[in-house]
């Protein structure tokens, strides 16, 4: 997935940024004194990796930063489903259940059928989650149904700690969450766990959580909302990385013109995306714990 990034052009006013992967190297020596290929920038950073985070109703996205010999190197970007996306059953699968074990939420488009428990980790540290039965509402206006428990209210809050999305992480990317039954049993063989691609790809468990594995709005058509325009999600996910990196994070207000393009710090981008606050915010926050 690893792209290395052809350049570190200028951004000028109306130029559309190429959007490549969601992991970015920069490697082009733009000056004598920078022949690492690594941008450079006008405070002192740490080295290491360092991450933020952009909780979401249903999702959780997050940025990688990397800083090698002092300078920004590289950054990465992913988004995975909470509980309230992945703890559900196909239509076959809940007419096998008890219907204690299944709540049915209608929509516009059909019945989904959420599984009533879910358990995320393993051991000790595992939190065990029961669906809320009152729905709720996302931004783009689509319904969806809250997990939690006598301590967690709703996860999507719960990971709205950075050390609660950091260890939620962890688990996605292990493969340590299950639906399971009001008894603490876990169901191992569900459809939810594994997603087929159109061209028959069939996705595991861990990369079936991940949106750039999902090809989750790929291009026009592919996906719901006109506001990521061209770009697809990861298209301007990647515009407003590669800003951010060329621009070294600049200070300023992150706002959008009246065609709908991100404008970063005084500078117009492509972006389109809708929901483009929390992903600026999320690469700033990352960037931030790498200053000295």
């Amino acid at each position: 997935m690893k792209k290395i990034l052809k350049g570190l052009l200028a951004v000028l006013i109306g130029v559309s940024l190429c959007a490549c992967s969601n992991n970015k190297t920069s490697n082009e020596e733009s000056s004598e004194e920078q022949s690492s290929g690594e941008v450079e920038t006008s405070v002192t950073l740490k080295d290491g990796t360092y991450d933020g985070y952009d909780p979401q109703p249903t999702y959780l996205a997050r940025a990688l930063i990397t800083v090698e010999n002092g300078v920004l190197s590289s950054y990465e970007y992913e988004e995975c489903h909470l509980p309230n996306f992945w703890s559900t059953f196909t239509e076959e699968e809940a007419a096998q259940m008890p219907e204690s074990e299944v709540l049915v939420i209608e929509g516009s488009r059909g019945n989904t059928y959420y599984a009533r428990h879910a358990v995320i980790g393993e051991g000790e540290e595992a939190i065990h989650l029961t669906a809320n039965e009152d729905q709720k509402e996302a931004p783009n206006g689509s319904s969806y149904v809250s997990y939690g428990n006598d301590e967690i209210e709703d996860f999507s809050e719960y990971v709205k700690d950075e050390k609660n999305a950091a260890w939620y992480y962890d688990q996605i990317l292990n493969g340590s969450y299950w639906v399971e039954d009001a008894e603490g049993n876990k169901l191992e063989d569900l459809a939810v766990y594994e997603t087929t691609l159109k061209d028959g790809t069939v996705l595991n468990k861990v990369d079936s959580r991940l949106k750039t594995k999902v090809k989750h709005w790929t291009a026009v058509g592919t996906g719901v909302g006109t506001e990521v325009g061209e770009n697809g999600w990861s298209g301007n996910l990647d515009i407003i990385g590669d800003t951010l990196f060329e621009l070294g994070f600049p200070e300023g207000e992150i706002t959008k013109d009246e065609n709908n393009h991100v404008i970063i710090a005084d500078t117009l981008t492509s972006a389109t995306i809708q929901e483009y606050q929390g992903y600026v915010k999320m690469f700033y926050d990352a960037y931030n714990k790498a200053k000295q």
